[in-house]
C-alpha cells in the first residue's frame, strides 16, 4: 500500500494527480491511496496559488485507510506541517519527502521551509533540486554554501541539518557543464548519478514523479540506493516522451 500526500495540480501535470498516474504506470498493482493537503490553481501562464486543506478535512480522508508499505509527501501547507508529520510517523514506513516550496510556473503554494522542518525531520528520504536545498539550508540552517551549483555539498550539509534523513539534491538546475548530477548522502557517504544533460523544455511533474517512483521502489523493498537509482534511470528515460499541451506546460507524456 502507497500512501501519496500532495497538492490538487487541475492540469494533472504536477501535484497528486501526476503521483497516482505515476504509481500506476510502474505497478497498477500496487495498491494505492491519495490524500489531498491543498487545492490549487496552477497553469494557463498564471501565477500558481494553493488552499490548505483544513486537518479534519484531511483526517477525514485518511479514515479507514489501510496501512502503508510507504508513503510519499509532496505540498505541505505550513498550517497542516506538524499534524500530518505526527500522524505519518507513526505509520512505520518509509516516507519519501519532495520538498514542493514553490511552483514551477512561479508563485507560492503556501508551503515554509521553517513549518515543514517536523515532516523533513521524520523522513527517510527528502528529495529538493538545488534551488529548493539552497532554500532549506539558508532557513533551517542559516548557511549558504560557497559551491551554489554542487548538489553533492549541498545534499551533505542538508542531510547533516536534518540528522535522520537521507537527502538527494537533483542537479538539473545546475549551470554548471554538460553533465546532470543527481547527489544521494545516506549512512554510507554519497552516491552519485552522472550523465550528460539533454537540452530540453522545462518539465512540470519531474519532481513529483521522481519521489513517487522512489517510494514504489521503497514499498516493493528495494533498498534506498537501488530505488533512487532505478527511478532517476526510469525518469530519464521517460522524459524523452514530453507532451506539449498549449497553454499549460510541458508534461511528462
Amino acid at each position: 500500500m502507497l500512501w501519496l500526500f500532495g497538492g490538487l495540480d487541475p492540469t494533472g501535470g504536477a501535484g497528486l494527480l501526476r503521483d497516482f498516474l505515476t504509481a500506476r504506470e510502474l505497478d497498477p498493482s500496487l495498491p494505492t491511496r491519495s490524500f489531498a493537503t491543498a487545492w490549487t490553481r496552477q497553469g494557463h501562464g498564471g501565477t500558481a496559488e494553493a488552499w490548505p486543506v483544513e486537518w479534519a478535512s484531511l483526517v477525514r480522508q485518511l479514515e479507514g485507510a489501510p496501512a502503508p508499505t510507504a508513503i510519499k509527501v509532496g505540498l505541505v501547507p505550513a498550517a497542516i506541517a506538524n499534524e500530518l508529520a505526527a500522524h505519518i510517523v507513526g505509520a512505520n514506513a518509509p516516507i519519501v519527502v519532495d520538498p514542493v516550496l514553490r511552483a514551477t510556473d512561479g508563485g507560492g503554494l503556501g508551503s515554509d521551509p521553517i513549518a515543514l522542518r517536523s515532516v523533513l525531520e521524520i523522513a527517510t528520504l527528502v528529495t529538493p533540486n538545488l534551488p529548493e536545498a539552497r532554500a532549506l539550508l539558508a532557513a533551517l540552517a542559516g548557511r549558504v554554501l560557497e559551491c551554489p551549483d554542487d548538489p553533492g555539498e549541498h545534499a551533505k550539509h542538508l542531510r547533516a541539518e536534518l540528522r535522520r534523513s537521507a537527502v538527494l539534491v537533483k542537479g538539473g538546475h545546475s549551470l554548471e557543464g554538460g553533465v546532470v548530477v543527481d547527489a544521494l548522502a545516506h549512512e554510507q557517504g554519497i552516491t552519485t548519478w552522472v550523465r550528460p544533460r539533454h537540452p530540453g523544455p522545462d518539465i512540470r511533474g519531474t519532481g513529483c514523479a521522481l519521489a513517487t517512483g522512489i517510494a514504489h521502489g521503497l514499498a516493493s523493498h528495494r533498498s534506498l540506493i537501488d530505488a533512487v537509482g532505478h527511478s532517476i534511470a526510469w525518469l530519464d528515460e521517460r522524459r524523452q516522451r514530453a507532451t506539449v499541451v498549449p497553454g499549460d506546460g510541458t508534461f511528462l507524456g
